[in-house]
């Protein structure tokens, strides 16, 4: 059962060179039994199919896996479907679970996680409809994880996913698709947190929430927060929440907010995040919340379970600025205040180069409460330097990419650091989808993480300004890669075309397409044997359009 594919599975998720690939139902009738039977390091491959169990990782550092890992096709993901209504005790309804000790060397990759109802535990609250990861850590990524539902009337956490107390192990959850997961309570005593994403730890670990699609999860309960992401309740975690598209969830509460992400007593690391369309009584988009240990522990400033607040929210002002920088919060609403963007509380959060803009709200449309915002564009306008009010002028109301004649390009912070990285091939200009020179872009496109909106299970194509929709350059898969990767392109004209790659020094080192084609979509491999590792850009060049796009070789 050895192969290459074993080898590529080693530099991707850091298995044994020995590892083997249990075949699912080939070597094993289901995944749990296929789990039974791995040692360190195997991967449980499981082919397209309705898999009704509930599985437990039993503390293997094991890769349990659709084909998706041997070829990115993405159809292998909703294909691949571990459905867990079914389970052998009601109590224990989370449709994958770690508990076991597990880190990140443990990984979930490449499925749809539907029918969960979350796991009870002694305290008789409900947490991780889908995932529940407790006392460990795992690799979540490129997965499907909807449909799953909480309804108990005690608290309950996470409707996608709950995870919480690492115990000093990383966390990482990035490329899903977490959508249509929900959180119903109706003790008017209880509290409910995560839609989407429930995290929490008092130990020091990061906690990665990257390049996901998060949509349309939902809480109804009488005090809830996060019906998009609610991660941690200030412990000592460091949290990177970058690149996520957090679009249409919701809080039906009477109290609470945040509708797409919660931030309480800690400053994440936040970064280019589009934040579109949320709802909720207060922070429809985002909800900075601060107590500190003096305050009660009931009602708005009541989510630390009697436990002191972290350092941090002791503070009157947060300093460093490149944490919270170049997010996009369009459309959204409260119902009470801060349709935006709520803050509560005595610390007030420091941020650069947002986009606020179109939210609605009875008090405070884009923003309620303090923030030091500068160099953005808030409707309305808003105190602080080099502040803006004037229409964004999106090219879409899907992707959020800026038009080439928006004024929020070249108009973020000018210090340096903000800088939209250089496009190597073009000396002084950023990468697409940022636009212009190289001082920062407003809005979730600008700044050194201004990449695509990479997320979930497929990207946003890029249709810029100038860009037609049917010009595209697609990211290569897999990635990173070794030795070979595909790239795949569509074109709407006939005419000539380049598809070349260079190294970050800008130098030639391979070019894959050289001549006339027909309007159409094209997929073309290329084989990177030989070369050294590190990051390439590849260059789709018509004669009118031009798009390039990194990709990482690790030979």
């Amino acid at each position: 059962m050895k192969s290459f594919a074993t080898v590529l599975f080693c530099l991707i998720f850091s298995s044994p060179l020995w590892a083997d690939i249990i075949n699912i139902p080939g070597d094993q009738p289901n995944i749990q039994a296929g789990i039974h039977a791995a040692s360190e390091g195997d991967t449980i491959l499981v082919a397209d199919g309705l898999y009704i169990e509930n599985i437990n990782f039993q503390g293997k550092a094991i890769t349990v896996a659709s084909h998706f890992i041997m070829d990115g096709d993405t159809s292998h993901i909703s294909a691949t479907i571990i459905d867990g209504s079914q389970p052998n005790h009601p109590n224990l309804g989370s449709v994958v679970t770690l508990n076991s000790g597990e880190d990140t060397t443990s990984v979930l990759a490449g499925f749809t996680i539907t029918g969960g109802t979350g796991t009870v535990l002694g305290n008789g609250n409900r947490f991780g409809g889908g995932i529940h990861i407790i006392n460990s850590s795992a690799f979540i990524r490129n997965n499907i994880i909807e449909f799953n539902a909480i309804n108990h009337p005690a608290d309950n956490f996470g409707g996608g996913i709950y995870a919480g107390l690492f115990q000093n192990r990383d966390m990482i959850i990035e490329h899903n698709l977490i959508r249509n997961n929900s959180l119903t309570s109706t003790n008017v005593t209880e509290f409910c947190l995560g839609g989407g994403i429930h995290t929490y730890s008092e130990e020091i670990e990061t906690v990665r929430i990257t390049n996901n699609r998060i949509y349309d999860n939902t809480i109804t309960a009488p005090v809830a927060y996060g019906g998009g992401i609610a991660p941690g309740y200030g412990g000592n975690s460091t949290y990177i929440i970058t690149h996520n598209i957090i679009k249409g969830n919701t809080v039906n509460a009477p109290q609470g907010g945040s509708g797409g992400l919660d931030v309480y007593n800690q400053i994440p690391v936040l970064q280019n995040n589009l934040i579109v369309g949320n709802s909720a009584p207060t922070g429809g988009g985002i909800l900075f919340e601060f107590t500190t240990s003096s305050e009660n522990t009931t009602g708005m400033s009541g989510r630390g379970f009697g436990k002191p607040a972290a350092n941090v929210a002791l503070k009157t002002t947060i300093t460093d600025l490149l944490n919270v920088s170049n997010n996009t919060v369009v459309g959204n609403s409260a119902t009470d205040l801060g349709g935006g963007i709520g803050i509560i509380g005595p610390t007030i959060p420091s941020a650069r180069n947002f986009i606020v803009w179109g939210n609605t709200a009875p008090h405070d449309a884009q923003i309620s409460g303090f923030i030091d915002l500068q160099y953005s564009d808030i409707e309305g306008g808003y105190n602080g330097t080099a502040n803006i009010d004037a229409d964004p002028l999106f090219v879409d109301h899907f992707s959020y990419y800026l038009s080439s004649n928006s004024p929020c390009i070249d108009a973020g912070d000018p210090d340096l650091v903000y800088n939209d990285p250089q496009d190597p091939l073009n000396p002084g200009f950023g990468i697409p989808p940022a636009m212009g020179t190289l001082r920062n872009d407003m809005g979730a496109y600008g700044g050194q993480g201004s990449d695509s909106l990479m997320v979930g299970i497929e990207e946003i194509s890029i249709s810029s300004g100038n860009l037609p929709a049917d010009f595209q350059l697609f990211q290569n898969y897999p990635n990173p890669f070794n030795p070979t990767t595909t790239i795949e392109f569509t074109i709407a004209k006939t005419g000539w075309i380049t598809l070349k790659v260079y190294n970050v020094l800008g130098e030639e080192v391979a070019e894959l397409v050289a001549e006339n084609l027909s309007a159409g979509s094209y997929k073309y491999n290329w084989n990177a044997s030989g070369l050294a590792s590190g990051v390439y850009f590849y260059r789709l060049e018509t004669t009118k359009n031009i798009m390039s796009r990194k990709m990482l070789l690790i030979q």
